[in-house]
């Protein structure tokens, strides 16, 4: 999937395209401009990506140790890859959903430090809020962001040309549960302006109406 035609900034929020010479795409991490620290959301698919995390975050005049937080939206290999060489790199804590903790210690070689349900608010940036979108992985999470009306998706939402379609059945543990926790999401009736994805095109503009019109008949569900 085509990622990133557009980059434009983004208050608090530095999006970082991974996994640019892998396969099968490009995959994003976020950093986020917190209260006092730099959060960051997924870690990439390699080693190579956590070398681009960490030029990223000098990218932005902050320094190693401002890295407090990693948020990872699930388990999978594309998005925890690039934990075990941030790990020895820099010193920060693990936060990730229950239901995922167990396959993200098992493969990465790292506790989480900090385990998630669903429904907890971070202070920063006004509150950060951790909406369990599962169906994708069991303890898949989208991190909503209110005061700058964004969304944080992981793999919960993809898009194509900006056209926002529920994770793939074959990619989706669960794919009932993936478009059921979309049709959860639409009904939240979130105010949003914009939802980052984790494979596809982000959507900068108008996202509240791009979200709620993924099951109008004719589209792609």
């Amino acid at each position: 999937m085509v990622s990133i035609l557009k980059d434009i900034p983004i208050e608090n929020i530095k999006i970082v395209p991974c996994r640019v010479k892998g396969p099968k795409g490009i995959v994003k991490s976020f950093l986020i401009s917190g209260d006092n620290r730099l959060i960051l959301v997924d870690t990439g698919f390699s080693d190579a990506d956590a070398d681009i995390i960490i030029e990223a975050i000098e990218g932005l005049g902050r320094k190693h140790e401002d890295l407090k937080l990693c948020v990872l939206t699930h388990r999978h290999g594309d998005h925890t890859g690039g934990l075990k060489k941030l790990k020895k790199a820099l010193k920060f804590q693990v936060m990730a959903h229950e239901l995922d903790m167990s396959a993200i210690q098992k493969v990465t070689g790292y506790e989480v430090d900090h385990v998630l349900k669903g429904g907890e608010t971070m202070p920063d940036c006004g509150g950060i809020c951790v909406i369990h979108t599962p169906g994708h992985t069991a303890g898949s999470i989208s991190l909503h962001i209110p005061s700058i009306k964004t969304l944080i998706a992981g793999d919960a939402i993809v898009s194509a040309g900006e056209h926002l379609v529920v994770s793939p059945g074959y990619l989706s543990e669960d794919p009932a549960q993936a478009e059921t926790t979309v049709r959860k999401l639409i009904e939240m009736n979130l105010d949003l302006e914009r939802i980052l994805v984790g494979h596809g095109d982000d959507v900068y503009e108008g996202a509240k109406t791009n979200l709620a019109r993924i099951f109008v008949a004719g589209r792609p569900a």
